[in-house]
């Protein structure tokens, strides 16, 4: 459409500024995408703008150049392009610091916050591979699956008539979980009888249990903390006021295997030993700025504490039992810890997925580093045979409590 010479003049006087404006505003937005397109807009938004002329970091049109070529020459015209990006991202971070700097995709990271949480909805159980065959491992005391009297070393053979050849442990517990409220049927194979039968059961919440103990004797308590998921608070609070109303003296707190978790939680757990206003721990940021984090609750247990640890123990585990030893003096039993002084920051991405960013260090409250050292046993005991069903480590750890340290 032409315009008459007069409207060209008044579009010259009046609309030119907003022109360059406009065209101001798509030039900061085109370099922002064409720095940005291929987190954004993913690899075909990224070749589309770096044919448009927009500027495109160097190494991203090799890396989309690579895989244009293959998916157009190879031999199997189905490659599917997503899985080949999702490939070349982890190839990117696979070198950064030892896989602690990752990338999950949707399913995984579903899985990642479902584990974190601590709870899930499903029957109650525990499952593991066994010869190609599902088994129960454990069955969570209260669980719906108890009440429908599963036992650990059942074999699963079926879900809802749909036999289990062939799938994944992760793809048969996603067909145990759904909506709370709603039956599963189990088809279950019971070695000690020898036969098969079909159990309903109705999904619940579940909360899985990273917290329990044992009174091992009148004064001693055994405290199992496995995890420090958002569940762990609330179940360490309650056994920690357990064991003080029946005037425990002496606790010992396991963490062995013990990954870490949320480290918000390993600060509450802190202050149930050490009372507000304590470090529980020291980190430290890339431009070397030193930040201490400081306990918020109040005390619970009042009695002494020592700590179980061995090669599993990492993370949150490692800050607490740094805080508890520089702190109250808390004897560590066991072997040298894992190691991982670091601290991840999790960052979604638009489609479900996550990366996960290696960004501080940490230190104990005396400013001892943990990553890649660990923290060293003050008693070294050590498990003479991992496989044995005797807890040798365990007992040996409660007999130095009993000889040296009770009180």
């Amino acid at each position: 459409m032409e315009l008459r010479e007069e409207e060209k003049k008044t579009v010259s006087r009046v609309a030119l500024p907003k022109v360059v404006a406009l065209c101001l505003v798509f030039l900061v937005v085109g370099l922002f995408l064409g720095a940005t397109s291929q987190f954004i807009m993913g690899p075909v938004g990224a070749t589309i703008l770096s044919r448009l002329g927009l500027p495109i970091d160097p190494n991203v049109a090799r890396l989309l150049a690579v895989q244009n070529l293959v998916l157009d020459t190879h031999l199997n015209p189905k490659l599917d392009p997503n899985e080949m990006m999702e490939n070349a991202v982890r190839g990117l971070l696979s070198r950064v610091d030892g896989g602690l700097t990752r990338y999950e995709n949707p399913e995984e990271a579903r899985r990642t916050a479902e584990r974190a949480a601590g709870e899930f909805t499903g029957i109650g159980v525990t499952v593991r591979m066994v010869e190609e065959q599902v088994q129960i491992e454990s069955v969570f005391r209260g669980a719906p699956a108890q009440g429908a009297g599963l036992l650990p070393r059942d074999v699963i053979v079926a879900v809802d008539d749909q036999t289990l050849r062939g799938l994944t442990l992760h793809e048969v517990t996603d067909r145990i979980k759904g909506v709370a409220g709603t039956n599963v049927t189990l088809t279950i194979f019971r070695p000690a009888l020898g036969r098969t039968m079909n159990v309903t059961i109705t999904r619940a919440r579940i909360v899985v249990p990273v917290v329990s103990y044992e009174i091992v004797e009148p004064q001693i308590a055994h405290v199992i903390l496995s995890q420090f998921t958002t569940t762990a608070t609330e179940q360490m609070r309650q056994t920690l006021t357990a064991l003080e109303q029946q005037g425990i003296k002496h606790l010992l707190l396991d963490m062995r295997f013990n990954p870490g978790g949320f480290t918000h939680v390993a600060e509450d757990v802190a202050s149930f030993f050490l009372g507000p206003e304590h470090v529980v721990y020291q980190t430290v940021d890339r431009e070397g700025a030193v930040r201490q984090t400081i306990t918020r609750g109040q005390r619970i247990y009042t009695g002494r504490i020592s700590v179980l640890i061995n090669q599993g123990s990492a993370s949150a585990s490692e800050l607490l039992t740094g805080a508890l030893r520089d702190h109250l003096g808390s004897t560590v039993l066991g072997v040298t810890s894992f190691g991982k002084g670091t601290i991840q920051q999790g960052y979604p991405l638009g489609d479900g997925s996550r990366v996960w960013v290696t960004v501080q260090g940490y230190k104990t409250p005396a400013g001892t580093i943990i990553d890649a050292k660990g923290i060293t046993a003050d008693i070294i005991i050590e498990q003479p045979d991992p496989a044995s069903p005797e807890d040798v480590q365990l007992e040996r750890a409660l007999q130095h409590i009993r000889t040296y340290l009770l009180r």
